[in-house]
């Protein structure tokens, strides 16, 4: 029965993907006159741009990331900025422009405003053609609701969000940090927390909708993202923040995805094609439902991997390669290392938990949370990679692991 209900998902999955991709397909030749069978466009849709999508939090002077974004340009124009998650998006370019230009060179970057305030900016002949000479894009952090309502208004694709597209298919980068790096799935996560995620499941909001904040306690909420990643789900601040729970509970729920990744502060996920590495300070959580059994709300067996600088994962085939590290520091095999966090989604628990988790003899480590509990286990195929003196928040710098599975309940 469990191989039936199996079965019957990812058929569901299957046709779902097959309907999105065929009227994303079809909206895409309407927009840009391209007949179906033209090869030409075909090759351009196998070309599109590199994402370069960012938890959050970047410093400025993360040259390992800016680069990512400069290396993808395509064409001879600038990368261009959009500030439309922010609250005060007119006056919201001036720092990220700036910030590129001291990467790249002056004159690198340019701000292009669409605002939600401003819908018409949206329309504006003049700001789509400022996008189609635009050589690569960036979207800077706030409220990711902004820009899809701005992009998208009430699920209807703008002129600005067309040529934006035209611009990705062809080559050019898109880059995002914060609720620039969420917008890029399709649905996307507005909101919610990891607790409000275990209690509470997810909901779908409509186009138009506005999104609650993080706080609001109505558990999370998807909307229409711009669909730049159309493969995972994408979610950031993710160590930071404790939201390892919330990208569970979504994988869960959702028929959309099984492959979900976290992006921690100050780190990239760099996606060309069918491979994805990891750029930045801290790292990347890999989540991989695909090979998981469903029982009732929860799952045993989801695949987990933890990028750092410089591993890599293949979208295609689920595998991580994890780079050479100079050794782990081992911890004894006592109860108190393992000893596990009263709150596992406090902000950077699960991190430390991690850290011990690779550095012990343990094979399994429980945590409990209000409304069910998740348990990680060493697979025959563990390894874990790392320095022995300290990275983010105290943990190993630059710990890595793959072989890892996690089983989740929710009551």
């Amino acid at each position: 029965m469990q191989y039936d209900l199996r079965m019957n998902r990812n058929r569901l999955r299957l046709n779902r993907s097959l309907v999105a991709t065929a009227a994303f397909a079809a909206a895409a030749f309407a927009a840009f006159g391209v007949a179906a069978l033209d090869p030409a466009h075909a090759n351009a849709q196998a070309a599109a741009g590199r994402l370069v999508i960012i938890g959050g939090g970047l410093n400025a002077n993360n040259a390992e990331v800016y680069q990512a974004i400069l290396a993808g340009r395509q064409g001879t124009g600038p990368l261009c900025v959009f500030p439309t998650a922010g609250a005060t998006p007119d006056s919201a370019m001036a720092g990220p422009v700036a910030n590129f230009d001291r990467h790249g060179g002056a004159g690198t970057a340019r701000g292009i405003l669409v605002s939600v305030q401003k819908p018409e900016t949206a329309q504006d002949p003049r700001v789509v053609e400022q996008i189609r000479g635009c050589s690569g894009f960036f979207f800077i952090g706030g409220v990711q609701s902004r820009v899809s309502e701005a992009f998208r208004p009430r699920g209807k694709d703008s002129p600005a969000y067309t040529a934006l597209m035209q611009r990705w298919r062809e080559g050019a980068v898109v880059s995002g940090s914060s609720a620039g790096a969420a917008i890029m799935s399709d649905p996307m996560i507005a909101s919610g927390t990891s607790a409000g995620a275990f209690k509470t499941g997810l909901r779908r909001l409509a186009p138009g909708v506005p999104a609650p904040d993080d706080d609001s306690g109505a558990g999370m909420t998807l909307m229409q993202g711009l669909g730049l990643f159309p493969r995972a789900l994408a979610d950031q601040h993710f160590l930071a923040r404790g939201r390892h729970g919330r990208l569970l509970v979504a994988l869960l729920d959702m028929q959309e995805y099984d492959l979900g990744f976290g992006i921690d502060e100050n780190t990239a996920l760099v996606v060309d094609g069918s491979r994805a590495w990891a750029a930045g300070a801290s790292a990347v959580i890999v989540f991989d439902e695909k090979p998981a059994a469903r029982s009732g709300s929860g799952a045993t067996g989801i695949a987990m991997h933890m990028l750092a600088s410089g591993d890599a994962f293949d979208v295609a085939s689920r595998t991580a390669t994890i780079a050479p590290k100079p050794g782990l520091a081992a911890l004894p095999a006592d109860s108190a290392a393992m000893t596990p966090p009263a709150n596992p989604f406090t902000a950077w628990e699960w991190l430390r938990a991690l850290d011990r988790f690779a550095r012990t003899p343990a094979t399994q480590q429980a945590f409990t949370a209000d409304g069910g509990s998740f348990v990680m286990r060493k697979a025959s195929g563990f390894r874990a990679a790392g320095a022995s003196d300290a990275g983010v928040r105290g943990a190993s710098r630059g710990l890595s692991m793959t072989g890892v599975t996690i089983d989740v309940k929710r009551s």
